[in-house]
């Protein structure tokens, strides 16, 4: 392992590690190879954890998003809103697309919509709302302030679907084949909201930090102020 090497070498002061999510999205919690995973990552930190602090934090949860038959349930939602309003009324964007094709082949639980017509906007929300994949759905404004998101980045819409759902925009370019070895597992919605932030020393003020609404990217405060 790199960052090993690098503590042992004493080469960094800091260091910020990523991993892939592909064995949480393949595999569940208490399936062999999860457990696999998690005890391989577990016997590196133990032994990064010798030479420094250590943080660690998922940037999302991960959730079951396929049906009963293990197939992917998926919203396209841009089919839907084509079909009620007219093509090209309105564009869907997923935000979790990456090249990790395999992870989730681009569908997560979280969407934004870009209208045409603003004038449709009361009506497609209201559409959006009442689809039974969907748990939230907002206007741009609404959920860029209830989610303490940048206004200037949303879109007229926002969409979340429920835990067990997927968003996708249309049906003809979503390549689902790359995700049906396993049932699709994903992440965007309210249910992948909670992460664990685990650290390797206590922390020096455990009042203050018992108060402060947390948030996965606060690991570096912890890390680098509230440690001992």
């Amino acid at each position: 392992m790199l960052a090993l090497s690098y503590c042992k070498e004493d080469k960094s002061g800091f260091l910020y590690l990523m991993l892939s999510g592909y064995v949480q999205h393949k595999h569940g919690p208490g399936s062999p190879e999860a457990d696999d995973f998690v005890k391989a990552i577990d016997d590196r930190l133990a032994k990064l954890a010798v030479m420094a602090i250590v943080g660690v934090v998922g940037d999302h949860g991960m959730s079951r998003k396929s049906n009963d038959a293990g197939e992917p349930d998926v919203l396209f939602l841009e089919d839907v809103l084509d079909a009620k309003f007219g093509e090209n009324a309105a564009r869907v964007i997923c935000p979790i697309t990456d090249p990790f094709v395999r992870h989730h082949g681009a569908l997560g639980s979280f969407v934004r919509v870009y209208l045409k017509d603003q004038s449709l906007l009361e009506s497609v929300l209201a559409l959006c709302q009442a689809l039974p994949e969907t748990e939230v759905a907002l206007s741009g404004e609404d959920a860029a302030r209830k989610y303490d998101m940048p206004l200037d980045r949303e879109g007229d819409i926002v969409v979340i679907s429920t835990s067990s759902t997927v968003i996708g925009r249309c049906e003809s370019v979503h390549g689902l084949s790359t995700v049906k070895d396993f049932s699709l597992r994903s992440h965007g919605g309210l249910s992948e909201q909670v992460v664990p932030v685990i650290m390797s020393r206590a922390v020096e003020d455990v009042q203050i930090v018992s108060l402060r609404a947390w948030k996965d990217y606060d690991v570096f405060d912890l890390v680098l102020n509230w440690s001992k």
